[in-house]
């Protein structure tokens, strides 16, 4: 009769299978992400296990997080996958030694003050214990180290990174994320290899950095840094030419116009929105050959928009009924990216709305904007759309119903989402509130989470430079070239 293995974490729950991290239960709370998490796969779970001294269960919950299998996280650990089962079912004592465990999280990037339950047996102590050094840092101020020589298996590491954080942007926004997503791309680019290494392993690494890159740019944008966000997109556009990757171009391509897009909106020079439109154009000629649907929806909903902030009535509407083909295409590529699932029918209808809005005709943008709303959303999509719906009533000039619609997005933004771009939507409303009913307490509560999403999650240092004066896809120069052309 087979041995029935205990969960590491619970101590239980069983196994479903031999090679399994956690059991079912403990899997799913792996993934359930902390409120700010200091690293990528933060968990209470894992906070709680520290806290207990259940070291056995770290490299458990970490696999689990990322879904690798033994061999690879043995790998990324520069252990054998035989020591790695050992030390996650506690039949080896060496875990418990602090300098394993240092090992371990150095090696898959875990941040010195994710440890700190360890020492106070407290799972909240990270939350607590004060400002952290930076993105880049550990508790004594030193950097987090590069590996060696990197594998296959960082390249599916990072890669599980990435995908972990557009996961979570999905669900709380990128203001939390800002933090981890930097410093996981800023270990990554360490990694980088060096001038004249291209061979495949360096290709697949520089495509993995490229959407990571990629990733903590679109964070960036979230939590309201344009400028770090376009400088993120051009470095993961530079990657794309030296890798050879023509889906990390078309994506950089994509985000790129997305953000000259957001900068149009912000400013009277069509210059932006002209750019935005070329580089649409761009990414619709570089991914011709792509079989994604939903990747072609994207880049016709980039062309909409920036034809709708050029006033092109025609084009923004064959934009977005080009993307409502592509949409009904149906998945023919499987399960896209993780990127690209954000890319539905709402998305579609939401767009169409902001166009409407960059048209003049708000009215349809609202009826749209509501036809969203009445849908299944997550907590981030309806803090987002409402911020949106809030600001369109408010130029129609119902400043109750403005309020009442941010009231909504509120909540959103109350229970947990963190997303300045809202938040900047919903500033709007706040000037313009007056005299309208339930205005007072509406300001009040803005005022407070403003307070909550500001001053206490300032990066130092996220204003160095990004660019590596030894890596050529991250020569500085051509990141100019690209953000400008």
């Amino acid at each position: 009769m087979p041995t029935v293995l205990a969960c590491p974490s619970c101590r239980t729950g069983a196994l479903a299978r031999r090679g399994d991290p956690l059991c079912l239960t403990c899997m799913k709370a792996s993934r359930e992400m902390s409120p700010w998490p200091l690293w990528v796969f933060d968990s209470l779970l894992l906070r709680e296990a520290l806290a207990r001294v259940n070291l056995a269960a770290v490299p458990a919950i970490v696999r689990a997080a990322c879904g690798l299998s033994q061999r690879d996280m043995a790998s990324i650990a520069g252990w054998s996958p035989a020591a790695l089962s050992y030390y996650e079912r506690g039949q080896r004592d060496a875990v418990f030694d602090i300098r394993t465990l240092l090992q371990f999280a150095d090696a898959v990037g875990i941040p010195r003050p994710v440890l700190l339950p360890l020492i106070l047996a407290d799972p909240d102590a990270p939350l607590t214990a004060g400002p952290w050094p930076g993105p880049d840092l550990d508790a004594n101020g030193r950097g987090a180290a590069a590996p060696a020589a990197p594998s296959g298996s960082h390249i599916k590491y990072w890669a599980a990174c990435a995908d972990a954080l557009y996961v979570r942007d999905r669900m709380v926004g990128g203001t939390a994320l800002l933090r981890p997503a930097l410093r996981q791309w800023r270990l990554i680019r360490r990694a980088l290899p060096g001038p004249g290494v291209v061979a495949e392993a360096g290709q697949q690494m520089l495509a993995t950095a490229g959407e990571m890159a990629l990733c903590a740019g679109w964070i960036a944008l979230d939590g309201g840094r344009l400028p770090l966000a376009r400088s993120l997109c051009a470095e993961a556009r530079e990657l794309a030419s030296t890798s050879g990757d023509t889906m990390l171009g078309v994506h950089a391509l994509t985000n790129l116009s997305m953000l000259c897009a957001e900068m149009a909106g912000a400013g009277p020079s069509q210059e932006p929105a002209r750019r935005a439109l070329r580089l649409s154009f761009q990414a619709a000629e570089e991914g011709r050959y792509l079989p994604i649907p939903r990747l072609h929806a994207l880049i016709a909903l980039c062309r909409a928009t920036a034809a709708s902030l050029l006033g092109d009535k025609a084009a923004f509407q064959a934009g977005i009924s080009h993307a409502r083909r592509e949409m009904d295409r149906g998945p023919h590529e499987g399960d896209p990216p993780e990127w690209l699932r954000f890319v539905d029918e709402a998305e579609v209808t939401g767009v169409e709305a902001r166009g409407y809005l960059n048209l003049g005709d708000a009215s349809r943008s609202a009826l749209l904007y509501r036809q969203v709303l009445a849908v299944r959303l997550s907590a981030r999509g309806r803090a987002d759309y409402g911020a949106r719906l809030a600001t369109v009533l408010l130029r129609q000039g119902a400043g109750q119903d403005a309020v009442t619609a941010a009231e909504d997005a509120l909540l959103a933004l109350e229970g947990g989402v963190t997303s300045i771009r809202c938040l900047n939507r919903l500033r709007l409303v706040r000037r313009a509130a007056g005299n309208a009913a339930g205005a007072d307490d509406f300001c009040e509560r803005f005022d407070v989470i403003e307070r909550a999403l500001a001053a206490p999650h300032l990066l130092p240092g996220d204003d160095a430079p990004l660019a590596r004066a030894d890596v050529p896809a991250l020569s500085g120069r051509a990141v100019l070239d690209v953000a400008d052309e």
